[in-house]
């Protein structure tokens, strides 16, 4: 989270994902035949001004996935993901304003070229799986880019891991992994991101359990080990999702614990279901960090691994992102409606955060109040057109308005 000042609401918005289900083949060669392709063309333009820029910086990229899974054979599997960028427009109006020319979309958008994201080996035995090598994870505290949410891009990033997932226990899952190697969906500097060694190493164990009927509980802890000497952290999250008829109510927790700099935790809680407005919806949510956090080096949350670990937190906003709320002595406060149309869905929301401390430095917005909407259009069932669009204004920065647009087309095949 490098953007610190960025507001965070959680939507619990996401787009259908595609899904095969494969059945074991006689021989590799059937295996192989049996296999299941699946491809994505994509689009995103999008323009910001974000943080103090007097002017806002534009850009247009293309680009492409293209993921293939063997049939099982013996409890074996292989599979592959292509990715591909192109930036097609980069205008570049806030340059020469506080920040580079890259910090707004560096991260993000500005990446062209292409990269190998997943090519692994999946192995099944009775209740156990066993995956080894590049891959897509997407778990609360170790997670790719999730469509549909503020990590969103047209690239996403992965991890070079070693995963083991059981589910031996009744209504459980369990997850162990060991992440060697991180690839960004860009580098920042106008490339696509690769393969990098991901400090000393991270381990993580994460489990999900729905026994008791209408709840949900998940957990994880991970583990990162640095490079630097007494820099390790320890990150821990739990939620508690109970569904209430046609509502659903959620508490999260999260937590993390520097080798040498101050602790710091977060709660939240949210509420989403039917509005009673005909056939609209609603999501509420609030969260408020308890100590005083890490000030110099990150937010309460800590650098958990993977952009898609942003959206974590329920009051994670739809375009910005999941930074606001895990500020030191603050509470967030967000909210949307879900509006079904007859030809597309529409999202207004609202978020607004309070900083008890309103302190300069890393966390130094103060209050930040962010409004937006979304607008999900379907063409028909593989090609949709998607636009975001966020105002938010800060408390204590030099310009206070920052004003982020994007607009999605992908097709799916």
């Amino acid at each position: 989270m490098k953007n610190i000042t960025k507001l965070s609401l959680c939507t619990a918005i996401a787009l259908s994902s595609l899904t095969t289900t494969a059945s074991a083949s006689d021989t590799i060669s059937d295996a192989f035949k049996n296999g299941k392709f699946k491809g994505e063309i994509k689009s995103v333009t999008s323009k910001s001004n974000f943080l103090e820029r007097s002017s806002s910086d534009t850009i247009s990229v293309i680009g492409a996935s293209f993921g293939y899974v063997t049939d099982d054979f013996n409890g074996l599997s292989v599979g592959a993901t292509f990715q591909t960028s192109h930036n097609l427009l980069e205008d570049n109006d806030g340059a020469n304003n506080v920040q580079g020319p890259r910090d707004i979309f560096g991260g993000d958008l500005d990446a062209s070229g292409s990269v190998l994201s997943e090519s692994y080996l999946n192995y099944k035995i009775a209740n156990t799986s066993i995956k080894i090598g590049r891959q897509y994870i997407y778990t609360p505290l170790v997670s790719t880019g999730i469509d549909g949410k503020s990590s969103e891009s047209l690239l996403k990033d992965s991890f070079e891991a070693y995963m083991i997932t059981n589910t031996d226990i009744s209504d459980t899952i369990l997850t162990a992994a060991y992440i060697s190697k991180y690839q960004e969906k860009a580098d920042g500097t106008g490339d696509v991101g690769a393969f990098d060694t991901y400090e000393d190493g991270a381990y993580t164990l994460y489990g999900k359990n729905n026994s008791i009927e209408n709840v949900t509980l998940q957990g994880q802890f991970l583990q990162i080990d640095r490079k630097a000497a007494n820099t390790d952290s320890q990150h821990y999250y739990v939620q508690a999702d109970y569904k209430m008829g046609h509502h659903n109510l959620s508490a999260q927790y999260m937590a993390t614990n520097f080798d040498n700099k101050e602790n710091g935790d977060i709660y939240g809680v949210q509420a989403t279901g039917p509005s009673g407005l005909g056939k609209t919806g609603y999501v509420l949510a609030f969260s408020a960090s308890t100590k005083n956090g890490s000030i110099d080096g990150g937010t309460l949350t800590g650098e958990t691994v993977g952009s898609g670990s942003a959206n974590t937190l329920f009051t994670s906003m739809p375009v910005a992102g999941g930074g606001v709320p895990a500020r030191p002595e603050s509470e967030t406060l967000t909210g949307a409606f879900i509006i079904p149309t007859a030809g597309a869905t529409v999202i207004p929301y609202m978020g607004y955060a309070w900083e008890d401390k309103n302190q300069a430095g890393a966390f130094g917005s103060g209050d930040v109040f962010g409004t937006g909407l979304i607008v999900i259009y379907p063409i028909n069932k593989n090609l949709v057109v998607k636009a975001n669009y966020e105002f938010i204004t800060t408390e204590m920065l030099a310009d206070n308005n920052t004003k982020m647009g994007k607009v999605y087309l992908t097709y799916k095949f």
